[in-house]
């Protein structure tokens, strides 16, 4: 009976242990689904409340946060919302600018909830933000000047990977708005906002790399609109593309100076490589090269230059270094300047470019240590609007120094009467063309930085040059700056050991006011070799002047030899000239005697003409030696006849004045001329040499020395 007793006991006790435990699971299977449904159905809803109300009282109500769906998984790690707002409200906005931020999608994964518990750096998984919009009526400004990873609570995130897609914004009104983003997306690896982050110097900003994507971008700036089709970055692979860039000024390119920098580009793309996008943020600019491909720039210079490169960059950057600057088939036309420049398919390229630090220039040319251009087609303007200057191709390379103009040329806009009846005096109508023109140990440096010209040899081949001018109209009054001193008052210092011309052909034609049928002058098969080319008083004095000589075939039978000697710098322009003229008939001047002073020569041939002769300011002095043989002269009417009148003038001046043969017989001296001519400032010292000649030639064939001066100086 007590053994029944306690047994019965003993499972009267163990049926209540197991319904205690059985109750207890039931309590607890209770919590966890009671704690599942509030957190559940209650987190998310508080969390959204209390995000709306974070925001409100932390921007003091100035903006409002709306979020139509929030879900979080703490099991997961992850949170997801959906169509979340941002707006401003109320009317403070004097400070801050207006904002409208909406965001179709925010998902946020294995977020580090125990780390953010404990205070530490918050780890994050994976932040991925789809269809952004945002719009501002105006840039922001930075009211907090402590950097971001100091302005957050903490101690910092770390994003593994965050993306933002289909990102969309406007900055300024809609209809009118002064920046504009069609889409753009970004990627971002490993961003660390922290100290720790922000101490790494291999980073790009925070982050271990970025690229993005980018299309769509317009942008008003003073004076211009600038729109970009397309932008790819990537740092890993550290390059930058652009597509299709655009400037366009809200003012026409024209050659009117105006207040500001006009702008007009077209760029299909644009390629930077080798980009250290790390240093960036420490204000250091370092890449390998900055490719352009194609690009169409015109532009009109300002009234007022604008400061130079270094200076503009400042601000922004402590250094700026650039491997290479490369520029493809490009087009280029520069406004408002008289020369208006204009240039096709143009090739740059610069190596070792260093604008920052800045350094004051040596041997750097524009910020490089060596630049190589080409170009096709160029056009210019000389003497607006009376010449256009003209060139094929341009080839120049600073390492090599060297610069070399394939057909160039420079013609007249208005013809001979045009010209003068625009000037309002007679004038050399001047047409130049020139196949090659060569310089080579050309100081491209001391061009750039010195506005010098300094070269070893500058080479015209095979030039061609004509001039034409008309004497009906009146003189020019103005002092002539072709003369020798006029080379040492230019404004620029230049210095060429030689100068030379191989192959030309000059002619000369002028229309005297007594026949419509222009005098005809020429030379051909004309080389020249000047030394010592210079205005540098270092180099240029007395005892080394500046030497030369020239040769070439007059009217095409007769060889001529001419010397130079002249110190540029002597301010009476005074300088000594000698030749030989060989063996022609001296019919060769009927082409200009008859047309300009109705005198033809009849008969009459040259064995030789030797002369030496000093010129400055006021005249021309020298002695000429003319060899000659059976000289005779007939003058004309102003049909070219010979009438009565000139028929008897040609007797006595054939009879009485004119030297037949000099010498008069075999075996006597040669009977020497005087050249003597007085200077008219307002011609070019050529006149004065063919003056001086004319008055030794004279002299030499017998007419008077007084005579002879006064004719030559008749033009």
């Amino acid at each position: 009976m007590p053994v029944l007793s306690h047994f019965a006991a003993s499972r009267v006790g163990s049926g209540l242990r197991r319904h205690w435990g059985r109750g207890l699971l039931g309590v607890l299977a209770g919590l966890a689904v009671t704690i599942w449904a509030a957190v559940t159905f209650l987190l998310d809803p508080w969390l959204q409340r209390t995000l709306e109300q974070q925001v409100r009282t932390a921007s003091q109500g100035r903006y409002q946060l709306r979020i139509g769906h929030l879900r979080t998984s703490l099991l997961r790690q992850r949170a997801e919302v959906r169509r979340v707002q941002l707006r401003t409200v109320g009317t403070d906005s004097a400070r801050r600018p207006r904002l409208a931020l909406a965001l179709g999608r925010v998902l946020v994964e294995d977020v580090g909830l125990w780390a953010l518990v404990r205070g530490r750096e918050v780890p994050i998984g994976r932040l991925r933000l789809d269809s952004v919009a945002v719009s501002l009526d105006r840039l922001p400004q930075a009211d907090d000047p402590r950097p971001l990873h100091e302005q957050l609570p903490g101690a910092g995130l770390r994003v593994q990977y965050l993306t933002v897609r289909h990102l969309t914004g406007r900055i300024g009104p809609a209809t009118q708005p002064a920046g504009r983003l069609a889409r753009a997306d970004l990627t971002v690896r490993d961003l660390r906002l922290s100290a720790a982050g922000a101490a790494d110097s291999a980073r790009v900003g925070y982050a271990a790399s970025v690229a993005g994507r980018a299309r769509g971008l317009v942008a008003q700036v003073p004076g211009h609109t600038v729109s970009l089709g397309r932008l790819r970055f990537a740092t890993t692979v550290r390059q930058l593309v652009l597509d299709s860039v655009a400037i366009h000024p809200t003012q026409p390119i024209n050659n009117r100076r105006s207040a500001a920098l006009r702008v007009s580009l077209a760029l299909p793309q644009l390629v930077l490589r080798g980009l250290d996008a790390a240093a960036l943020g420490r204000r250091r600019f370092r890449a390998d090269t900055l490719g352009f491909r194609r690009p169409h720039l015109a532009l009109t210079l300002p009234a007022t230059p604008p400061p130079p490169f270094h200076e503009l960059l400042a601000p922004y950057l402590r250094e700026c270094r650039l491997g290479a600057l490369v520029a493809t088939s490009g087009r280029l036309r520069v406004a408002g300047t008289g020369l208006a420049p204009a240039a096709d398919r143009v090739q740059v390229r610069g190596s070792g470019l260093r604008v920052l630090p800045y350094r004051p220039p040596g041997t750097s040319i524009f910020y490089a240590e060596a630049w190589r251009l080409r170009t096709g087609r160029a056009t210019a303007t000389l003497d607006a609007p009376y010449y256009h200057l003209s060139w094929q191709q341009l080839r120049a390379d600073t390492r090599a120094r060297r610069l070399e103009l394939q057909q160039v040329a420079v013609v007249p806009t208005r013809s001979v009467v045009a010209l003068a009846r625009g000037k309002g005096h007679q004038v050399a109508h001047l047409t130049a063309r020139l196949p090659v023109v060569r310089l080579v140990g050309l100081d491209f440096a001391a061009a750039a930085n010195g506005h010098q010209l300094r070269a070893g040899t500058l080479t015209m081949d095979h030039p061609r040059i004509s001039t034409r001018s008309d004497g009906r109209f009146p003189e020019n009054p103005a002092v002539s700056h072709i003369t020798p001193e006029a080379l040492g008052r230019l404004p620029f210092q230049f210095g060429l050991d030689e100068f030379r011309i191989r192959g030309g052909t000059i002619t000369t034609q002028y229309r005297a006011p007594r026949q419509a049928q222009p005098g005809i002058l020429q030379i051909s098969r004309f080389a020249a070799t000047l030394r010592n080319v210079s205005n540098d008083p270092a180099r240029m004095r007395a005892a080394r002047p500046l030497t030369g000589e020239a040769t070439g075939l007059l009217q095409g039978e007769c060889w001529a030899r001419i010397t130079l000697r002249a110190n540029v710098l002597d301010p009476t322009g005074r300088h000594t000239v000698s030749g030989t003229f060989y063996a022609a008939p001296l019919a060769i001047l009927n082409s200009m005697t008859v047309p300009t002073r109705g005198i033809r020569f009849r008969r009459g041939s040259i064995a030789q003409i030797r002369f030496r002769m000093q010129l400055d300011q006021r005249a021309a002095r020298g002695t000429m030696w003319a060899r000659y043989s059976d000289l005779k002269l007939q003058r004309l009417n102003r049909r070219n006849q010979p009438g009565v009148l000139h028929r008897v003038q040609t007797t006595l001046i054939n009879g009485l004045v004119i030297r037949d043969n000099n010498p008069r017989r075999p075996g006597q001296a040669l009977k020497s001329g005087s050249m003597h001519s007085g200077r008219e400032r307002h011609y070019s010292v050529f006149t004065l040499w063919r003056q001086g000649l004319v008055s030794g030639l004279l002299n030499s064939a017998g007419v008077p020395k007084p005579l002879a001066k006064k004719l030559s100086e008749g033009g």
